[in-house]
């Protein structure tokens, strides 16, 4: 009697481990699907956006910037028909950087800014928020 109760104990003890165990696994997928359906919208994106530029010369210099210019337009559009849209919030932390940036690089501040965001629509920095942010 006594050792079938410390057996249907142990059982207890393993079926309730068992179910914290899950419940963990659970709620960590939930938050790796949040941000993997973000990169997988950006891979995306960044296809359709290289395919739209890809017909485009770029010998000369002003057509590089041309199709470095249709390329992020596209982008930008693809991910707003997937539901992102620009964060206001980096926004701010770069416009704070821009100054010493362009100064440092020789560059009006508009076109370090610019560089800036094409560089964070396609890659997170961990140290500043994420260029992309859910629509709400």
């Amino acid at each position: 009697m006594k050792v079938s109760r410390v057996v249907v104990v142990v059982v207890l003890l393993l079926v309730g481990y068992a179910g914290v165990w899950y419940w963990q696994s659970l709620t960590e997928v939930d938050q790796s699907a949040t941000q993997s359906d973000l990169a997988q919208a950006t891979n995306q994106c960044d296809l359709i956006a290289s395919k739209a530029a890809a017909e485009l010369p770029e010998r000369l210099p002003f057509q590089k910037l041309e199709k470095a210019a249709r390329q992020s337009r596209v982008l930008d559009r693809c991910m707003q028909d997937r539901g992102y849209q620009e964060n206001p919030a980096w926004v701010r932390e770069v416009n704070k950087k821009v100054p010493d940036i362009a100064r440092e690089q020789g560059l009006s501040e508009n076109e370090a800014f610019e560089t800036l965001r094409r560089q964070a629509m396609l890659q997170a920095d961990e140290k500043s928020p994420a260029y992309w942010r859910k629509r709400s």
